[in-house]
């Protein structure tokens, strides 16, 4: 049995537990602010954002914490452009001392700061980031997405935007976003995004511009800014700017000749052949090499390349592999490739050849009038890594000039090669989408034994060959030429008759008995090569009769 005073005790507990299940905790019922526009400052920046964390229309609700990192960032970047010892300025605040910065949902217009500039292309949503323009002369409010501009790359870039309208606004775009992305690629140590059109003209600023934002905005630009301050030192992208400031109204690109001490044109070439080899100290460019935009296979067997036309844009360049087939199995042999370049009429321009091997640099075609050549070592390897080859349009108004390309290729199948090796840590940067400049040749399957004897009655040599596709089948014996046996897709029966006098040369350990089949497109793109060897079969005797 319990004691009195415990029951009570009891009672008490009970009596208090019930009263409480009637009221809710203060943590539930007391209301705290939901709607409107907060604000976080720091020492040079007021960041504006939405609270309605239920808002089912507007899509820029963050959270304080977030607006902090956010503050953090636009400091951050200020203080690396005020460190980098050229006499930038800083950003031009507000009258209130700050810089003020509204996260925004563009696709639905919900801005909680300042508004979204007169004059600003359609649809809203395109954009990470935008600068308003205020009363104060050099400022600007800056205006970031929240799904897509809270970035340190994008923050940095807009950053930078406010350092070049504190110098002089509204120049020529491609020295503003190019340089600006070049300031933020420096801020952030990496690339903020990758250009997928490499042979885009270098001054063009808008949607015709490439096949991504970051190509239409001109941001690729940062890459010549960046070669410009390895091969001169960072204060000459000031420079740059300084004769902007000077003269306003003047083309960027006049604006960078003036602070050259060579020739527009022999730059422009130089940093084309830069971005050919990745010959850059910047981690974000050291050994990365440019999608090319076209392909020119080179065949495994001596005869011509197939010729073709590319046509570059002023102040462009394109960027032509040469590839040594895909067939790893087939046994390979040294070359001499010898390539031609047709040059415009009127455009300046250095073809580089660039080998793309380990220890391999740049080689300058040999250029006498309006042709460019030079003669290289080969190989008919598959596993070896395609050769590049660049076609820059050096001039500044030239638009549309055709480049042709040619060449042939010599085989030595008397000296087996083996595929060379890759320089270390290349990459191509983007997607490597190439275009062929010409048909490719069909792809084979022979179908015949490693060593295929031959009758010295019939003189035939007979096999089977397997073809996706129309086109022809050229075959060498030794340094003899059969000729070519046309082909059709599918199945094909391939016969030579061989020369009389070819037989005494055919011995079955030496290389004339080698015998090398290549796969030509109708149009005359060599393909890949296969390789069997061919053995004189004498008639048995018959035996003497007794």
């Amino acid at each position: 049995m319990r004691r009195p005073r415990t029951l009570a005790a009891l009672a008490l507990v009970l009596l208090a537990a019930g009263l409480a299940v009637g009221v809710p905790s203060a943590s539930a019922i007391d209301p705290f602010p939901t709607l409107g526009v907060a604000t976080l400052s720091s020492d040079n920046f007021t960041v504006h954002y939405s609270r309605d964390d239920l808002d089912t229309t507007c899509s820029n609700y963050i959270t304080q914490q977030w607006a902090g990192d956010v503050l953090g960032m636009l400091e951050r970047a200020r203080s690396v452009y005020a460190g980098m010892g050229l006499s930038f300025p800083s950003p031009v605040p507000d009258t209130d001392a700050h810089v003020h910065v509204s996260i925004d949902d563009l696709t639905q217009v919900c801005v909680p700061y300042g508004a979204v500039p007169i004059g600003t292309p359609v649809p809203y949503s395109r954009w990470d980031a935008l600068l308003e323009p205020i009363a104060v002369p050099g400022a600007d409010n800056i205006h970031l997405d929240a799904t897509k501009g809270l970035t340190y790359p994008v923050i940095a870039h807009e950053v930078f935007h406010l350092v070049e309208d504190a110098m002089v606004p509204d120049v020529d775009p491609w020295l503003q976003e190019g340089s600006a992305e070049w300031a933020a690629v420096r801020a952030n140590q990496d690339a903020g995004g990758t250009e997928a059109n490499p042979d885009r003209t270098l001054d063009c600023v808008g949607s015709e511009c490439g096949d991504t934002e970051y190509d239409r905005n001109g941001y690729p630009g940062w890459m010549l800014f960046e070669y410009l301050a390895e091969r001169y030192g960072d204060s000459k992208v000031k420079a740059v700017w300084d004769q902007a400031v000077a003269n306003p109204l003047a083309a960027g690109t006049t604006d960078l000749a003036n602070v050259l001490p060579v020739s527009l044109a022999s730059f422009f070439n130089d940093y084309t052949t830069a971005r050919l080899t990745g010959n850059f100290t910047i981690p974000a460019l050291a050994g990365q090499l440019p999608a090319p935009y076209a392909e020119l296979p080179v065949g495994s067997t001596s005869g011509s390349l197939p010729s073709g036309s590319v046509a570059v844009n002023h102040l462009a360049v394109r960027y032509v592999i040469l590839s040594h087939g895909s067939d790893t199995t087939s046994p390979c042999f040294a070359a001499s490739l010898t390539i031609n370049v047709g040059i415009p009429a009127g455009v300046a321009s250095t073809p580089y050849y660039y080998a793309a091997t380990k220890g391999a640099s740049a080689q300058a075609l040999t250029v006498s009038g309006s042709t460019a050549s030079i003669t290289v070592p080969w190989n008919t390897c598959g596993g070896s890594p395609a050769a590049y080859l660049s076609l820059p349009n050096d001039s500044l108004g030239l638009d549309g000039r055709e480049f042709t390309v040619g060449g042939h290729v010599s085989v030595d199948l008397a000296t087996p090669a083996s595929p060379t090796d890759p320089p270390p840590g290349v990459h191509v940067i983007g997607s490597v989408i190439s275009s062929p400049i010409s048909d490719p040749a069909p792809t084979l399957k022979v179908y015949a034994p490693e060593l295929i004897r031959v009758s010295t009655k019939t003189h035939l040599l007979r096999f089977a060959v397997f073809s996706s596709g129309d086109g022809k089948l050229a075959a060498m014996l030794g340094s003899t030429n059969l000729g070519s046996a046309s082909l059709r897709g599918g199945n094909n029966d391939v016969r030579f008759v061989l020369p009389t006098q070819l037989f005494k040369s055919l011995r079955t350990k030496s290389s004339s008995n080698l015998l090398a089949l290549t796969s030509v497109s109708p149009s005359g793109t060599q393909g890949s090569t296969v390789t069997r060897r061919v053995l004189v079969q004498a008639p048995k005797k018959k035996p003497k009769r007794r």
